[in-house]
């Protein structure tokens, strides 16, 4: 089984005008464009948040355009700059009833979306209430793989910036995890980094955003930098229960060529 990730796409509505590093909008059109010509062709696209940079209606309807032409089915989750009533309307999913929650049936994977955001706040939360939910979901999926897809990651990265704004009570979100011995991944979003760790001994990693980077300073209360890094997706390929996973960059100007000596 093949899944792609996209996240942090932060789709702009151009009638407003807003500043930006890169085209977010058509590194979005570029990434769907990769991904449906991406072969094996991914089985389904995880979206895991802040898709639009303000939830602007004008936004979640660039957002609809973009995602047109993908060609693969996709999950979302929404992200601390969506709009959580806006998304439960563009989306055709089986929310949970109070937030935009969900469980997916692969076939060979389970795969637990929980939404992690909190209405107004750029921190995520796992209140009682998801986590509750979380504790019901993983009970449902008990004896088959599973994994879990998130906004905002459930582990400090050491970029005191992006820190401040992470999974609170995320010793719960661990304490949870470590009851189920079924979950082989965590698929975040929220960092704009490629990072990797682990939660309660399952490998957790958040996936680069289709724009820009945040910058990698890892000195204690460094401020937030964002820099033109090349952006893209990820690819992850299941089997028999390993993981693999591989970043696809867009927009880099390359190709791939076949050198002379492997000819």
């Amino acid at each position: 089984m093949l899944l792609a990730q996209l996240t942090d796409t932060h789709i702009l509505d151009p009638e407003r005008g807003d500043e930006q590093m890169v085209d977010n909008n058509h590194r979005l059109a570029l990434a769907v464009e990769a991904i449906n010509a991406e072969h094996p062709r991914p089985e389904v696209v995880l979206a895991t948040g802040d898709l639009t940079n303000n939830g602007h209606p004008g936004e979640m309807e660039q957002l609809e355009q973009l995602l047109a032409p993908l060609e693969v089915p996709l999950l979302a989750l929404p992200g601390n700059h969506d709009d959580q009533e806006a998304f439960r309307a563009t989306f055709d999913m089986a929310w949970a009833d109070d937030h935009l929650s969900w469980v997916a049936d692969l076939g060979e994977l389970m795969i637990v979306g929980l939404d992690t955001t909190v209405p107004g706040q750029h921190p995520g939360l796992l209140d009682a209430t998801r986590e509750q939910w979380l504790q019901e979901a993983l009970t449902e999926t008990a004896g088959r793989p599973t994994a879990i897809a998130m906004h905002h990651p459930p582990f400090l990265s050491g970029l005191d910036a992006m820190d401040a704004s992470t999974l609170g009570r995320a010793d719960a979100f661990a304490k949870v995890v470590s009851s189920y011995d079924n979950i082989q991944r965590i698929l975040c979003g929220h960092l704009h980094r490629p990072v990797v760790t682990t939660v309660s001994g399952v490998t957790t990693s958040s996936c680069l955003s289709t724009v820009h980077h945040v910058g990698l300073n890892l000195n204690p209360g460094a401020k937030i930098e964002l820099i033109r890094d090349p952006a893209g997706y990820q690819l992850h390929r299941v089997s028999n229960g390993n993981w693999i996973t591989h970043t696809r960059y867009i927009d880099t100007g390359e190709v791939a060529v076949v050198p002379a000596w492997a000819r």
